[in-house]
């Protein structure tokens, strides 16, 4: 039993906490549609309603030096994403 948890401890266990997205704290945010994220300017497509200076984001498409035509990006404090332009 002990050697069966042992090997589904290195199977899965350490695979999954050697992952480790990177995030970005969100450094300004205008009228819930503007953001500046690790220096750059990304523009909601729509609104990303509640979004505000302090808040980390995961670039889960898109480029977070801005080098891409929009992005999706996933705010970790509220759980929920939002779809930006890259300017």
């Amino acid at each position: 039993m002990y050697k069966r948890l042992l090997i589904l401890f290195f199977l899965f266990v350490i695979p999954i906490s050697s992952y480790s997205a990177t995030y970005y704290k969100i450094e300004a945010a205008v009228n819930d549609e503007k953001f500046i994220i690790n220096g750059e300017v990304f523009e909601a497509q729509t609104y990303c309603l509640g979004w505000d200076e302090g808040d980390r984001v995961i670039f889960i498409e898109g480029d977070p030096n801005g080098a891409c035509a929009s992005a999706i990006l996933y705010n970790i404090d509220r759980k929920e994403k939002c779809e930006v332009w890259c300017e």
